[in-house]
């Protein structure tokens, strides 16, 4: 089941509150949450006797959910505004640095060399991430499982550890279809890793 995030205004101190629902209901949750908004609204303004003030901000509130609503309707939101991973920390595994020395020692490449196809590697994973992104966004498992799995045999054909663990995590969660919102987990660390990667890299090279 793929989760949405609702955001809610809380009238008291114009903070948002966070509300995830399925797709599948979601519209229901939007229904149900600007009659409530409505009603609130209405009181506060035989209360406090600001009718105009309480109608204009039932109004923006209307307007906002109604747009969230289309926005996920025509599948318009980035990534992190569709996913939530409140309380999970990444990543949600250590591993070990990468270490390409398996292409120094099976490949029979110079470190020189080794090192240059990582690079080449990093390259290749920073432009297939917002495909990864866009494949999640639609649900489309295939489209995933052909990217991560290329990566993946490339990553570990070089080295094991790190952002290669992280892969061979990510292309197993795929074949077992265990949720977009697993897979956008998966992604986090995908990201944490290859920036780890980069910076070992980045310190090599200084040396």
């Amino acid at each position: 089941m793929t989760l949405v995030k609702v955001l809610i205004m809380n009238g008291s101190d114009n903070t948002f509150l966070t509300l995830l629902v399925s797709e599948d209901t979601q519209l229901l949750y939007i229904a149900i949450i600007i009659l409530l908004s409505l009603v609130a609204y209405s009181i506060a303004a035989m209360v406090m006797n600001r009718p105009k003030s309480a109608k204009s901000q039932a109004e923006s509130l209307k307007n906002m959910l109604e747009e969230y609503a289309e926005k996920v309707q025509n599948n318009e939101c980035t990534i992190d505004e569709k996913f939530e991973f409140v309380h999970v920390d990444i990543p949600t595994k250590q591993y070990p640095k990468y270490d390409n020395s398996r292409a120094v020692d099976e490949m029979g490449l110079s470190q020189e060399e080794a090192d240059s196809f990582v690079l080449d590697l990093i390259k290749a994973i920073e432009v297939e991430i917002p495909s990864i992104e866009s494949a999640i966004l639609k649900g489309d498992y295939k489209s995933i499982e052909e990217i991560v799995h290329t990566i993946t045999g490339t990553a570990s054909t070089l080295g094991s550890g790190g952002i290669s663990s992280a892969f061979i995590a990510f292309y197993s969660s795929v074949q077992h279809r265990d949720g977009m919102q697993e897979e956008y987990i998966h992604l986090q660390n995908i990201k944490h890793y290859l920036n780890e990667l980069k910076e070992d890299f980045e310190s090599k090279k200084e040396k």
